[in-house]
This record gives structure tokens, C-alpha cells and sequence, in this order.
């Protein structure tokens, strides 16, 4: 399989490099230009025609440029259309690198149907396909999350695992933070994620392509200003008092020529204040022991600073070259508050990203184009808890005491080389393309090294009482502890020891081929293949083949019928091999001490149990692999209605997950576990990274948009998953270390349905509405004892359904279940958390400002908007209590912001 894959990459690439640069003549010269809409933003896709001795027509690229070659010394005309726009006309009889400012279409005109809701007999136009233009954007969340979790929202169209989408700036394939909204041109929402060029299955979660704006012709720019003031703003549902929340956010753009018709520059700099509040809803103990519930809100302001400075180079008429810096900077204070965790127990962060990128876009020929990426990137993340001492874990009531991520430095250092030829030759579009990734991590993570007390309850003497044990939770458990009380034993002290820096380079490559073969007007076919590698874990044979096909049964092409399939290998990240190297045996070692003392731990008692845990990939661990396909009909109706549905198919195998391989032998219920007998030696958790799980089911998508009406435009999707798998995340433990029963169930992403709608509405007055809703029934959570019954190290043991009452069981939603037993039979997953629903709009009005003799292409205006986001004030639950038998046991305890209300204003000129 390697041998052909090579003899098909260096074929492809000879035939391309047999394709020679055109050498224009004495009386002709190339003619280029670039293709902007009012706001500056670069415009993708348009539709250029010239009209000259040799009539020619092309379509922007993703920097909105176009180029002619060789175009004679006469008159032309170039003719741009984008639908929304109208058409602009530029005449002339010199050569030049021309701007072309798009306008938008008169309201009493028709306007046509945007491509991306055409039907499409493109084999490459993916599922749920959407583009985002500058109006878009401009009713989008200016809140750095919440523009984020809007755009994971629509990702979800690829079939994927809501809120995993990859996100990327201007073509690179790192993952980035995003971008000043004010620098964003466009935004590509699910390209389609069957083609060679991307390693990750649908499944895995979408992709959301950013390209920023380039600069203009003459001097632009805008200043902005946004307020959220805490009156307008609800209150939060888990707090008892109203908490003064508020967001402000304010910052500049400007863009303009640095040599006329060269060279130009775009800067973006903002500045974010965020006052927000973290909600305790926990239950602890008051002076006298008694359990109270404690509510409190807890300030969690957030200071952001975003920057990006980008420039454009035309360094001869065939090579564009374009360079590109940003810079994000996030302070926050009292992370990781809320729920059931303390203030305590938060800390202070401090996370940077700087990105240096540039491109290099050459035209080889008319028919030949190169692409070269080159970025680096510089991460870093501190962390600072607001306490050092050990932490106290109490299940289903509280967690108290310091974080136990402790004193965190951590510096990650990425570097990028892609390389893309793009040959089009007759009805084939081929790109080739070879990817490389380094990531040089420098991770001081000093987990645990604090110390970690678990109280999970469990069976204790009854006080005052010598008959038989009772079931205590965690919280009683604790309370006997403090006042030395029978059963007042702590279930587990856990410390980690050795050295805290982990330093490794992994780096990942691969090689695409991906070809566009339209056969014939309504046929048309996208075969590709792709080749990985990566060190750290080593993975040498990745060889996957993808293929994809459109196709349309009536000469109108109404419908289009879609088929694609395709094997995926995706990598091992980072953060898993950190961990695998982190707790290794020898830089780090994790001790488990169960049945310790509560005020000198590290001092054995004759309870004492202890048991030490370290970490390792197994062998032979790679990329992981599966299979997915997709089957997909669109159909367009009357007025330009586009409707879809498509269904996705996923089985993947050998995925990564967690299992102690040295887990004690439990043969005998009356045994204790930590002293059952261990495969390959005693007193020690071995913890594997292994290729064990499973996934398998299906996805259905069904969706309509409109855009070609007037005064409104919508896409409206819906989304039902059923996806089932024994593997969620590569930090997943089964239940029991030697048995797969009840783990196959939903993932822990996973909901079931999910609606969203997006929406534009031109009022009277100059007046628009945008809006965004999405809702979705509730993410399934394990259901637990808060115990390790099993005696393997891990807290993740499920309770059994019973029908007998005894020490130990409660009555529950779920029926009679019983914690005390080893490996319950009640499934993973088997609750599920309320509903979620959003609905964020945004209200705005433009006014023009009177010119003042500036030239007919500068324009000023104010914007005036209020937006709002959950403005149904639902209560968005975040956090369920999971510990069968606590005191939060199903009771909500976190939720999102509740409603919020901003106000803003943008000066353009």
C-alpha cells in the first residue's frame, strides 16, 4: 500500500511540474485585482468576467484576489458579481492590480440564491456547508465564548460531536484561538470533511475555517465601544442575591495602502472586560456539624486582550505574499469556583497565544497554483491556586481546600509547513498537498503534589448502637472525621511525588492527494487519499483512502444525490502523551493511601492501605481508526427554499481509552478488594493507554435555508444522534478492568436532538434583526457511588439496581439501587441532564455621515446595536449531582449565565 501511494503522489506531482509558467508576450502583461465588500472584507467565490480580444472568467480566491494572465495592451472590462452585491463594473486599456468595491444589492431587486445554499453537484460540497460574510458576523456574540460556542453550534451540521470542532485561521491546519471579530472577512463552516486534505472523521467533530480581512486601496478604519450594564442584566438561577455582572468591550481597527497597488496592512486591537460570577451551590457543615446548603457568588472577572496585525504583499505579478501576526492574552480570576467547588478551591490563570504566520501564494501557470504555509506559535498557560492546601473531595456535597493543579507552568511551542499545489486540467481539480506539525511541549504541572483527601461514604457503625452498619455519605463521613467519630476514616489520601516538568517533542506529517473529477454536467466524483505519521506515541502506517460522489437525475439539477465514504486515522494529541510521560514511574509517582489518617497522612496506620499508580501507552499504540460515510439529497424547491438531509454512518474501532491492567482480582464479595491479588504485582495500579474501544451509529441531518428573499434570509438545521461507544474520551476507565459490561452507551457529548435556526430580518427604519436559536435535549452523565468498590484507583464505580432493601440502598429515579456492591449492573451514562436552549438576537441601525469632500470611496457611519444573549433566561444546566446517595444527588448545581443584555456603538470611516 505505501509503494503505490508514493508512485501515485510522485505521478501526480510530475504531471503538475510538467506544466510550465506562462511567459507573456512584448503587448501583453497579467491583469489582477482583489474584491471587497463595503466593509472592507475580502469577498469569496465572486464570479469575475473580462472582456477583452480573449474573453475570460474566473472566481475570487479566499483573499478575494483574481489574476488573468497575459491579457493584451487594449480596452477591457471586468465585471464582478457576488450574489447580494450588485454587479460593478471596472473599464480600462493599461495593465494594473485593480479594487473592486462591491456594493450591496437595492433592496427592489432580486437577489439571487447564495452558492453555498445552491444545490451543488460538487462532489467537494460538504454537509451542512455555511458561509459566514461580514453581515453575518456583525449579528454574531462579540463575547469571546459566546461567539465561539455559536459557531460550535453550527458546526455540528458535519454530524460530529457538538462543541469539538477544530477551528483554523487563513488555511493553517493548527488549531487557533479566535481572531478580533473585526479582522474576520469570512468564516467557512464545514468544508467537506471527507476530503484527503483533513485527518479527523465527521464524528470527531466539525470545522470552522476563519479568514481575516486584507487591507484596502486607501486609509479605513472603525472605532467600536460595547457596555453590558449589571441592571439590565438577570440574575443568575442558582444565586440568592443579584451579583453585578456586566461585559465592556472596546478597541480599533484601521487598514489602508503601504505602496499604492502592492503592499497593504490591516490592525485590529481590543480589549475585553468581563465581570461575571461563579455560583456555589454546594452542601458543607455548619459550626455544630450539622449539613447546610452554601450559596455564594463568586467574583470570576476575566481581562482579554486580542491584537492581530496582517499585511499583503504583491511581489510580482504571479506571487502574493501575505504575513500575518496575533497576539491573546486572557486573565482570569477564580477559575474553576462554582457548583460544588468552593472558592477555595479555585485559582487565578493567565493563558497567552502569539501566532507568526505566513503564505506565500504563487501562480505557476494558468493552470497551476502553490500554496505555502509557514507558522509558529507560542502558548502559554499559568495557573496560581488560591490555596495550598490539600484538597478535600466530598462526594455529591463539596470540594474544598486548595486546586490540585497547584503552582502550573506550562509553554507549548508549535511550528507549521504545509505545502499545496492546486492543478486544474480539463475536467479535473487535483490538489496535492504534504502537512507537517511539531509541537514542542514544556509542561510544569505539579498535579496533586498538594495532597487530595476523598471522602466517598460508604458502610460505617451505626453512633450509640452496636447493631449492624448503616450507609453513610461522604459528607457524614467527613463530619465523623472532624469530631473523631466511629467510620470517621478518610476513604483516600492522594499525593503525587517526583518532578514536575514534562518535556517532549512530538511532530506529525502527512501527505494528500484529493482530485475533483467533474465526469459530466451532473456527475462529478472526488477521490483522494491520505498518509500520516506521527512520534510520540510512533505511528508509521496510516494510509487511508476517501472517495466521494454527487450526482443529479433531471437536467434542471433540482435534486442532487450525494455518496461519500472513507477510512480516518487520527492522531494521539499532546495532552495524552503528557500524561503517559507525566505519571511514569520514574519523573512521577502517584500514591494512593486509602484508609489514612486525616491530620498526618503520610504516616502509615494499621488501616492503612497503600498502593502506587503510574502511567504508559501500550504497546504498539498508534493512530486510532475508523470508518464513516454519508449519504446525502438536496433538493431546491420554489423561491429558491434549499432543503437537505443527509445521514452519516460511523464505526470506528481500536480507539484509545483507560484501563489499570494490574487491577486487584475481586473473587470474593466478603474480601476487601486492596487486598485481592494483582496479575503482575502487588500493591500497584498500572494505568494504560490502550486501543480497546469501540464506537458505531448514526447521525441524520436535515436542514432548509433562504436567502434570496428580500428582507429575510434562514437556515434552519436539525440533528439526531445515535452514537454508541465504550470509549468517550482516551481517559475513560471501564467500570471494571476485566469486564465490558453496561459501558456501550450514549457518549458523554452526546444529546440526542438538536434544533438550531439563523435568522436576518431587514426592518422598516433601516432597522435588522439577527438572531440565533439552539436548543437540545440533555448530555447523559454516570451515574455513581462515589466509591471505589473495586479497589482499582479509580472513582467511577456505577451502583447495581436491586430488589431488596437493605444497608445501602436508595430509592431513586432509577429504582432501588444499591452502592455497596462491586461492579454494579446499572449502564454508564444512564442519566440525563435537562434540556438546553439559547436564543441570542441582535438589533442594529446604521446611519451615514455626511462625506465632507472625502473621496467617493471613503465612507462614514455609525452603528447602533443591542444584543442579548439567552434572552428567554433559561436555565441552562451545567452540572448535575451524580452521587447516588448524597445530599445533591439529580438536583441541579450549575448552570450558564443567565440572561444578558449589551449595548454598542461602531464609528466607520
Amino acid at each position: 500500500m505505501n509503494r503505490w501511494t508514493g508512485i501515485f503522489l510522485c505521478a501526480a506531482l510530475s504531471v503538475g511540474g510538467n506544466v510550465r509558467a506562462q511567459t507573456c508576450g512584448a503587448q501583453s502583461k497579467n491583469l489582477s485585482g482583489t474584491v471587497l465588500d463595503p466593509t472592507g472584507a475580502a469577498v469569496v467565490g465572486a464570479d469575475v468576467h473580462l472582456q477583452a480580444a480573449t474573453p475570460e472568467q474566473t472566481t475570487t480566491n479566499q483573499q478575494g484576489s483574481f489574476l488573468f494572465h497575459c491579457v493584451g495592451n487594449g480596452a477591457y472590462q471586468v465585471t464582478v458579481h457576488a450574489d447580494g452585491f450588485a454587479d460593478s463594473q471596472v473599464n480600462g486599456r493599461a495593465w494594473a492590480n485593480i479594487t473592486v468595491h462591491l456594493r450591496i444589492a437595492d433592496v427592489h431587486t432580486t437577489v439571487e440564491v447564495g452558492k453555498e445554499s445552491e444545490v451543488s453537484v460538487d462532489a467537494d460540497h460538504g454537509a451542512g456547508t455555511h458561509t459566514l460574510n461580514a453581515q453575518d458576523l456583525q449579528g454574531m456574540a462579540d463575547d469571546p465564548d459566546d461567539f465561539k460556542r455559536e459557531l460550535q453550534v453550527l458546526a455540528a451540521t458535519s454530524g460530529g460531536a457538538p462543541g469539538q470542532a477544530i477551528i483554523t485561521v487563513d488555511g493553517f491546519q493548527n488549531s487557533s484561538t479566535l481572531p478580533p471579530k473585526s479582522s474576520i472577512a469570512s468564516i467557512r463552516v464545514n468544508p467537506d470533511m471527507f476530503s484527503a486534505e483533513y485527518d479527523r472523521p465527521p464524528y470527531q467533530g466539525g470545522r470552522v475555517e476563519i479568514f481575516t480581512k486584507p487591507g484596502r486601496d486607501s486609509f479605513h478604519g472603525a472605532l467600536f465601544f460595547t457596555d453590558s450594564d449589571s441592571s439590565l442584566n438577570a440574575t443568575d438561577q442558582f444565586a440568592l442575591s443579584a451579583a453585578p455582572a456586566g461585559k465592556r468591550r472596546y478597541g480599533f481597527e484601521f487598514g489602508g495602502p503601504i505602496r499604492k497597488q502592492k503592499s497593504d496592512f490591516f490592525l485590529a486591537l481590543e480589549r475585553r472586560d468581563i465581570h461575571e460570577f461563579n455560583v456555589v451551590n454546594a452542601v458543607v457543615l455548619d459550626g455544630q456539624g450539622g449539613e447546610t446548603p452554601l450559596s455564594e457568588n463568586v467574583s470570576a472577572p476575566q481581562r482579554l486582550w486580542i491584537g492581530s496585525l496582517r499585511t499583503d504583499w504583491q511581489l510580482n505579478p504571479k506571487n502574493m505574499l501575505v504575513a500575518a501576526y496575533s497576539a491573546n492574552l486572557n486573565d482570569s480570576g477564580n477559575v474553576g469556583s462554582g457548583g460544588l467547588v468552593l472558592a477555595e478551591a479555585g485559582y487565578n490563570s493567565t493563558i497567552s497565544e502569539q501566532n507568526l504566520r505566513l503564505t506565500d501564494v504563487f501562480t505557476l501557470s494558468p493552470t497551476l497554483l502553490n500554496e505555502t504555509h509557514i507558522g509558529f506559535t507560542w502558548k502559554s498557560t499559568s495557573d496560581v491556586p488560591l490555596s495550598t492546601s490539600p484538597s478535600l473531595q466530598v462526594a455529591g456535597a463539596f470540594t474544598g481546600g486548595g486546586a490540585t493543579a497547584g503552582l502550573l507552568r506550562n509553554r507549548e511551542r508549535d511550528l507549521e509547513v504545509d505545502n499545496d499545489f492546486l492543478w486544474t486540467h480539463h475536467k479535473h481539480s487535483l490538489k496535492i498537498g504534504a502537512t507537517s506539525l511539531g509541537a514542542l511541549v514544556h509542561d510544569y504541572d505539579p498535579d496533586t503534589f498538594n495532597g487530595a483527601f476523598v471522602f466517598g461514604g460508604g458502610l460505617a457503625p451505626v453512633l450509640d448502637n452496636n447493631g449492624p452498619q448503616t450507609a453513610i455519605s461522604g459528607l457524614e463521613q467527613y463530619r465523623r472525621t472532624l469530631l473523631a467519630l466511629a467510620g470517621g476514616v478518610p476513604t483516600l489520601y492522594n499525593v503525587t511525588q517526583g518532578t514536575p516538568l514534562v518535556p517532549f517533542a512530538q511532530w506529525r506529517v502527512a501527505l494528500f492527494a484529493q482530485d475533483q473529477w467533474s465526469v459530466k454536467p451532473n456527475l462529478s466524483l472526488a477521490l483522494g487519499l491520505r498518509y500520516a505519521l506521527q512520534t510520540s506515541p510512533a505511528s508509521f502506517g496510516n494510509l487511508v483512502p476517501r472517495v466521494g460522489m454527487a450526482w443529479s437525475p433531471d437536467h434542471k439539477q433540482r435534486w442532487v444525490i450525494h455518496l461519500r465514504g472513507g477510512l480516518f486515522s487520527s492522531p494521539v494529541m499532546p495532552d495524552e502523551t503528557t500524561e503517559a510521560y507525566r505519571l511514569n514511574g520514574v519523573r512521577q509517582t502517584q500514591q494512593l493511601l486509602y484508609a489514612p489518617s486525616f491530620t498526618q497522612p503520610l504516616v502509615p496506620t494499621p488501616s492503612t492501605i497503600a498502593v502506587a499508580t503510574t502511567r504508559q501507552f501500550a504497546p504498539n499504540v498508534g493512530q486510532t481508526w475508523s470508518f464513516q460515510s454519508q449519504l446525502g439529497v438536496e433538493h431546491e424547491l420554489p423561491q429558491h427554499w434549499h432543503v437537505q438531509a443527509n445521514l452519516f454512518d460511523a464505526q470506528a474501532w481500536d480507539t484509545l481509552r483507560s484501563r489499570n491492567i494490574n487491577a486487584p482480582l475481586v473473587t470474593d464479595t466478603t474480601t476487601n478488594p486492596l487486598l485481592a491479588p494483582r496479575p503482575m504485582a502487588p500493591g500497584r495500579n498500572l494505568f494504560q493507554f490502550e486501543q480497546s474501544g469501540h464506537l458505531h451509529g448514526q447521525v441524520v441531518f436535515l436542514g432548509a435555508d433562504q436567502h434570496s428573499y428580500k428582507r429575510l434570509g434562514i437556515f434552519v438545521g436539525y440533528l439526531y444522534f445515535n452514537l454508541k461507544t465504550d470509549a468517550d474520551s482516551a481517559t475513560l476507565f471501564p467500570q471494571s478492568s476485566y469486564s465490558d459490561r453496561g459501558e456501550t452507551a450514549r457518549a458523554s457529548w452526546e444529546s440526542t436532538h438538536r434544533l438550531f435556526a439563523i435568522g436576518q430580518l431587514s426592518l422598516p427604519r433601516g432597522l435588522s434583526l439577527t438572531s440565533q436559536f439552539d436548543a437540545s435535549s440533555g448530555d447523559p452523565y454516570n451515574v455513581v457511588t462515589g466509591m471505589d468498590n473495586n479497589g482499582d484507583g479509580v472513582f467511577n464505580d456505577r451502583p447495581s439496581l436491586t430488589a431488596q432493601q437493605g444497608a445501602g440502598t436508595y430509592q431513586t429515579p432509577f429504582g432501588l439501587l444499591n452502592t455497596t456492591g462491586i461492579n454494579g449492573s446499572l449502564g454508564r451514562n444512564a442519566g440525563t441532564m435537562p434540556a438546553l436552549i439559547h436564543l441570542e438576537t441582535n438589533l442594529s441601525r446604521t446611519f451615514e455621515l455626511p462625506s465632507h469632500g472625502l473621496s467617493t470611496d471613503r465612507h462614514q457611519s455609525i452603528t447602533l446595536n443591542a444584543r442579548s444573549a439567552n434572552l428567554l433566561n433559561h436555565t441552562n444546566v451545567t452540572t448535575v449531582g451524580s452521587v447516588v446517595g448524597s445530599p445533591t444527588f439529580t438536583q441541579p448545581l450549575a448552570a450558564e449565565a443567565a440572561r444578558r443584555v449589551e449595548f454598542g456603538i461602531r464609528y466607520t470611516f
